[in-house]
């Protein structure tokens, strides 16, 4: 992590992880971009997207098989640079989520650009508004 780095900006759950450091290519200034992130929503409901909708894995206290709580991915939400990336992952349609859209940049978090899928792993400072993303109507 870059020396000038320190957590201090970033929810207590990262704060507080023993030896916490960012992968080596997190981008901390880079230019505004849309993304894709899968939410849960049940079929008909489309309330406002929220920062609830945004809490990483750590946060939420969920346990993945394709992430080791040690991983810094664990800490970060996943989003995807086109839509095919999110439905591919997420295996959409389904009921039970939807695919919200907005702008990603670096006043809210840093960012890891991973040429897989488009997949990208963003780590939101702590009490930020996420604010303009919307939930994307099927074929939008």
């Amino acid at each position: 992590m870059d020396n000038n780095i320190t957590l201090d900006k970033f929810p207590v759950i990262i704060r507080e992880k023993e030896g916490f450091v960012f992968p080596k290519g997190t981008k901390f200034e880079y230019e505004p971009f849309i993304a894709y992130r899968g939410i849960e929503r049940k079929e008909n409901d489309y309330t406002d997207v929220t920062e609830l909708d945004f809490r990483s894995y750590a946060e939420l206290g969920k346990k993945s098989r394709r992430i080791d709580t040690d991983d810094p991915s664990y800490f970060s939400v996943s989003l995807y640079t086109d839509r095919k990336g999110v439905e591919n992952a997420l295996c959409f349609p389904r009921k039970n989520r939807k695919i919200a859209k907005g702008k990603v940049c670096c006043e809210i978090g840093p960012i890891l650009m991973k040429n897989r899928d488009g997949h990208v792993d963003w780590w939101l400072y702590d009490n930020v508004k996420v604010e303009g993303f919307i939930i994307c109507e099927e074929g939008e």
